[in-house]
């Protein structure tokens, strides 16, 4: 192996998926006898279901080049495109100032999401631990009676 450049920054999510794909990573099952680790695996369906999973090199590169006019640093660049905040509440998070203007940029630059692994509705079956606990005080103090 030979280190082309040494130092050369963070990678956010869809370069550490492009280049997990370019050893072979693949959601197809058949495809995992590919050359990769199985952290690397993990990694790879971490990141395939996370807003790089919609990117393309074009979008990123396109929303690298225009957030440069709001003098953003490298570190804030790459939280959004790893994050693909789409409200000012999450975007402010970040950054501060010209918050909304950013949402703007990020909604009409990046991908919108999609719905990759889908979360259980309120009113579903799934019961949380406060609400287990609750019912059974309720019943506990009916037996006491």
């Amino acid at each position: 192996m030979k280190i082309l450049k040494t130092d050369v920054g963070a990678l956010n999510n869809f370069e550490v998926l492009e280049f997990l794909k370019s050893k072979g990573a693949s959601t197809n099952d058949i495809a995992r006898l590919a050359k990769v680790k199985p952290s690397e695996y993990k990694v790879f369906d971490y990141v395939v279901n996370t807003p790089a999973g919609t990117h393309t090199r074009e979008r990123v590169e396109e929303f690298k080049e225009k957030c440069r006019q709001y003098d953003l640093g490298n570190d804030k660049i790459l939280n959004i495109i790893n994050t693909r905040p789409a409200s000012v509440v999450e975007i402010y998070a970040i950054v501060e100032d010209n918050a909304d203007e950013l949402v703007e940029l990020v909604a009409e630059v990046l991908p919108p999401l999609t719905a990759a692994s889908p979360k259980p509705e309120a009113g579903t079956d799934e019961i949380d631990a406060e609400t287990m606990n609750m019912e059974q005080t309720e019943q506990n103090d009916g037996n006491i009676e």
